[in-house]
């Protein structure tokens, strides 16, 4: 046995076999970072590893009976081994092993110094899920006799959704782009074709007194198989664990690299009273009524069902936290649901505050309560505490969108361009399936990157979802910055046929074509219906060239108490925080420097 090993150590066998398992592996590792980023189906790097695996024992054989000479290749038999050129072919074998370790080493090195970063956003947005990890949760449908059971299939479905996008590794498709199917007659392999997803969820609820029907299918887009299915003949008190069942099998189906025990914690409704649960659902079903139509008219009948909901259940989390998110919607002047109460906004933040503790005191893990933290910090405007918190959560669920908006706004507070950059590039990884993603992309992107570039990823957008007006307002605003009018002018047509029209998306329009007349003429409009100064009159003073009276227009929310109301406005680039005591006082507190404002290129000209 010692003789054989010694004369494969003489043939140089034993040298071309480290060498060959070296460089494989090393031309392996590069297919495996080529492959990544080029379209190429899964066979290409099995075949790769199959060739590399058959050829081991091919290039033995040729170590064995032939050698490397100056002459050329030869035989073994045919070498004079007198000459003892076996030992030079040996170092020169040794080199070629010492040159690819080097290799290797350099490619660890970069990669690890370069090209991977372990911690912040730009980690976690470059988390790649396979295809075969994404779906899509359609609407329920109400199959109930009366057709009184939408709010619940909605509801029901919104909340499965939820729960799936709490998973790291399957990427979910937005409610907005998902519910924007509901009541059509497409088939799964276009919807998921349009969506992006390989995988969709589509089910139907049926009620009958207290007696529940729920079907759940899971179907793979590519061929309509049918992955999983269950109908589900229960009592209403059962709804919760239905709900529970369904999320994680699921989960389960589209095999996850989580353990059953951590899926089955993260799918957990948080709370056990049927009647706290439903109260809650028909909140869910309300809020996207609402919000599905860029409306108000069932936001504030949505929060009423979460204090309902609470109220019936105080450890009820979620409950708490939607009815936290409530009053944090009515601080911002600019959101469309402020203005929904009379509260003043000292009584709005102490609302807040007390349903977000709760949320806290009441998660039922570090990872809820972390961004029930960081939400907290934000409205406090504990900017960089908030920035981290949210960092740190998307971490552990990089694919919950409802945690990325709200970390770009805060960034956007603290001119954080890094971290703004990092969710921008998320959404933009998305934002061919993902309608809630094209929106954001649209309402901030053309701040920090090319608004032409901007503009015309809203317009490929508008291919596919031709009939949103939130897109369509967006994405006219970039065309605008980047002073494509007459795009921009073909835009606000098609947002006059699909809704009651904008103030500012005309006054835009009409600064950008030189109609300042048209601008007073909203102005006038908006004095005469009785309207109160709000961020509307801003905007419309800054396209009119007037600072002085959008400085004016922005005191009413200027407030020690509460500086956040004020605060939210600095999301915008055309602000100067300068007259503004409270925000230069956050601004300075946060060591944040600030920009200055940036001009606005479609304003009025001047008179």
């Amino acid at each position: 046995m010692a003789g054989l090993y010694e004369e494969l150590k003489r043939r140089n066998v034993v040298r071309v076999g480290i060498a060959y398992v070296i460089t494989a592996w090393l031309i392996l590792q590069a297919a495996d970072l080529v492959l990544d980023n080029v379209p190429a189906p899964d066979w290409v790097m099995q075949m790769l590893l199959l060739a590399t695996a058959a050829g081991f024992p091919i290039a033995l054989i040729f170590a064995w009976a032939f050698e490397i000479t100056p002459e050329g290749l030869k035989r073994e038999s045919e070498i004079d081994r007198s000459k003892r050129k076996s030992r030079k072919s040996g170092r020169k074998l040794d080199r070629i092993i010492i040159a690819v370790v080097v290799t290797i080493i350099v490619l660890l090195v970069v990669n690890r110094v370069f090209l991977v970063n372990d911690s912040g956003p730009e980690q976690v947005m470059n988390t790649q899920i396979p295809v075969e990890k994404t779906i899509a949760v359609l609407p329920f449908a109400d199959l109930s006799e009366n057709q009184d059971q939408e709010w619940f299939a909605d509801g029901l479905a919104e909340e499965i959704l939820n729960a799936l996008t709490r998973t790291p590794d399957l990427l979910v498709s937005s409610r907005t782009s998902s519910f924007a199917y509901k009541d059509t007659d497409k088939d799964v392999p276009t919807i998921a074709g349009e969506l992006g997803v390989a995988h969709i969820l589509e089910g139907s609820v049926r009620r009958v007194d207290d007696r529940l029907r729920i079907t759940a299918q899971l179907i793979r887009a590519s061929d309509g198989f049918h992955l999983w299915s269950q109908n589900y003949d229960r009592n209403t008190a059962d709804v919760i664990e239905i709900q529970e069942d369904l999320a994680l099998q699921i989960a389960t189906a589209l095999e996850t690299t989580m353990d059953p025990a951590a899926l089955a914690d993260m799918v957990i409704v948080g709370t056990r009273s049927v009647e706290a649960y439903q109260e809650y659902i028909r909140g869910v079903a309300m809020n996207m009524d609402a919000l599905g139509a860029f409306g108000q008219e069932n936001v504030f009948d949505a929060y009423e069902k979460f204090e309902r909901a609470r109220s019936i259940d105080p450890g009820f989390f979620e409950a708490h936290r939607q009815a936290a998110i409530f009053w944090l919607y009515q601080l911002p002047p600019s959101d469309a649901r402020y203005g929904l109460t009379d509260a003043a906004p000292p009584q709005m933040l102490d609302e807040f505050l007390t349903r977000i503790n709760l949320a806290i005191e009441s998660a039922a893990n570090d990872i809820d309560r972390t961004v029930m933290r960081a939400l907290k910090a934000q409205v406090e405007l504990r900017l960089r505490d908030a920035i981290r918190l949210y960092t740190e959560y998307l971490e552990n669920r990089p694919r919950d969108r409802l945690a990325w908006q709200p970390l770009l706004r805060t960034a956007m507070f603290a001119s954080d361009r890094e971290t703004v950059l990092a969710v921008l590039d998320h959404y933009l990884s998305i934002v061919d399936s993902d309608m809630s993603a094209a929106i954001w992309c649209m309402g901030n992107a053309y701040k920090y990157v090319d608004p032409s570039l901007t503009a015309d990823i809203g317009l490929a957008a508008l291919e596919r979802w031709p009939n949103s007006m939130a897109l369509i307002y967006q994405t006219h605003r970039s065309l605008l910055w980047a002073m494509r009018v007459d795009e921009a002018a073909s835009l606000t047509r098609q947002y006059r046929r699909g809704t009651r029209g904008n103030h500012l998306l005309e006054a835009r329009q009409a600064c950008a074509e030189g109609r300042r007349e048209d601008v007073l003429q909203i102005i006038e409009e908006r004095r005469a219906a009785g309207s109160d100064l709000d961020v509307t009159d801003m905007f419309l003073a800054k396209f009119l060239g007037d600072n002085e009276r959008a400085t004016n227009v922005l005191r009413q929310y200027e407030s020690d108490e509460v500086p956040y109301q004020l605060a939210t406005m600095l999301h915008y680039h055309i602000l100067d925080p300068s007259p503004f005591r409270s925000l230069m006082k956050v601004l300075e507190r946060e060591n944040i420097e600030r920009p200055p404002p940036v001009e606005i290129p479609f304003a009025c000209p001047p008179e």
